[in-house]
């Protein structure tokens, strides 16, 4: 593979990895805001208030655990693709 081409298919890896870094992160905000809506209003209700609040944590404990997983799985696949690019990049050279 020529050399030009594995730097634009390695660029496109990496850009890729950070949209999706960048979507993962902004995306995990803002479910954790709405998440909070229902539970702010429902722990007003004094009877239920500290399991609502419970609740609440562990749901976004979640939350981040989830989108932590995402992020964690996309970079274990770029750094798979960048030792494979690295491969084609060394038989490239060979030949």
């Amino acid at each position: 593979m020529e050399p030009d081409t594995l730097r634009q298919i390695r660029g496109a890896k990496d850009l890729f990895e950070d949209a999706i870094e960048a979507a993962a992160v902004t995306i995990g905000e803002v479910q954790k805001k709405i998440t909070r809506q229902p539970y702010r209003l429902l722990a007003r209700i004094e009877p239920i208030a500290a399991p609502v609040r419970a609740i609440e944590e562990v749901h976004l404990r979640i939350t981040d655990g989830v989108y932590f997983s995402i992020r964690l799985g996309n970079r274990l696949v770029g750094i798979v693709a960048g030792f494979a690019l690295d491969r084609f990049e060394g038989r490239s050279r060979e030949k």
